[in-house]
């Protein structure tokens, strides 16, 4: 999407979005590249963020700030298994909200609302009760603004909890054994009513054969084939001085671009380090904490990005890559700040960079070097 906000006639795009909602995420931090999403999101009038935390993000681009609870909401429903028993449970909250912050679905009906779209057919009522399997006669009212827990306990009365949310404020989960009938075939339907596994892509093939058809570049539709083709992946076509492999990674710690800034946790893991195998770093004339240059080198633009960082060594990781933590780079929160830059900021997307898919493929080579 960023790349296509800044090029939108490169890819065809007939429009360019105005507004904004970003919803508990920090894309400053957690999507690569971080320059190229700096720049995109330059070009929205009005953007929002539905956060907890004033992330980087906010701080740079929010017009308005609508702060969300954590704990203390209603979502859901949730499920789980582990093949011999299942589990079904909501999210409840122990205590209101604090200060002036409100659950996600609370806002989003006071959005809806205010846009036109929460009542009538098609509205936002009318999806809740297709996406939760309502049904009657527990269907919300599509003319009606309904309070939360009662769209939760319209959900448990229709899914079969005769005490509707009642039930999971007394027991908190549902817990029943996983049938055998629901991980087996019967002997007598074998194909699961039809099913079929698909082992050739006649879709990913056309759609390469539309490509071609259209002129598109070898880049685009290179790994559209209709059956898996391993191709060498394009960081390898950098040049020989990068010679690593630059892998980013989630500590067990923290959660996900939200914990460095909590004081006890930050005391466990304060800085970001480039991880490196001891043999590599010897080779390379380094030793533990050493002050590093790392450069990524783009193969189709040929562009490169550096950061720098200090070194750890490590006999557990390959001695051809190096690894970074996801949880560095932030600015805002001052316990957070000064703690080592982001990876995402030596990642490369856009052609050679992407999937098929809407992932990213984050592969890129780099070179270290002492600072």
């Amino acid at each position: 999407m960023a790349k296509v906000m800044l090029d939108p006639a490169k890819y065809g795009a007939d429009y360019t979005p105005e507004v904004l909602i970003i919803h508990m995420t920090n894309p400053l931090l957690s999507f690569p590249p971080q320059d190229v999403i700096f720049e995109a999101y330059k070009k929205f009038k009005f953007i929002v963020a539905i956060d907890p935390f004033m992330s980087e993000t906010a701080d740079y681009f929010a017009d308005v700030v609508l702060p969300a609870s954590t704990i203390e909401k209603y979502e859901g429903p949730i499920k789980a298994d582990d093949q011999y028993e299942g589990g079904e449970t909501l999210r409840l909250p122990p205590i209101a909200p604090l200060y002036q912050s409100r659950g996600d679905i609370d806002i989003y009906i006071d959005l809806c609302d205010k846009a036109g779209i929460l009542f009538g057919k098609g509205g936002y009522l009318d999806q809740l009760n297709a996406e939760l399997k309502l049904k009657e006669p527990y269907l919300l009212d599509l003319n009606t603004k309904p309070d939360v827990r009662d769209i939760f306990d319209r959900w448990a009365k229709s899914a079969g909890y005769a005490e509707g949310v009642s039930y999971f404020e007394k027991n908190s989960i549902k817990v029943k054994p996983v049938l055998a009938k629901d991980l087996y075939a019967p002997i007598g339907n074998r194909s699961f009513d039809g099913i079929k596994h698909r082992l050739y892509g006649e879709s990913l093939k056309r759609y390469q054969d539309v490509m071609k058809q259209k002129g598109a570049e070898e880049v685009y539709w290179q790994d559209y084939t209709a059956l898996p083709t391993w191709r060498s992946p394009t960081m390898n076509q950098s040049p020989p001085e990068y010679d690593l492999y630059l892998i980013s990674y989630k500590k067990i710690e923290f959660k996900q671009s939200r914990a460095t800034f909590n004081a006890l946790l930050n005391e466990l893991e304060p800085e970001q380090r480039v991880e490196m195998n001891t043999e590599t770093a010897i080779a390379k004339g380094l030793k533990d904490n050493d002050w590093v240059w790392v450069e990524s080198h783009n193969a189709v633009t040929r562009e490169t990005k550096r950061i720098k960082a200090k070194v750890k060594l490590l006999e557990s990781i390959r001695p051809d890559t190096v690894s970074m933590s996801h949880h560095y780079g932030f600015w805002v929160h001052p316990l957070a700040k000064d703690k080592g830059p982001t990876p995402n900021s030596l990642f490369f997307t856009g052609e050679g960079y992407v999937t098929n898919t809407s992932d990213q493929s984050f592969h890129v080579k780099v070179k270290v070097t002492k600072a």
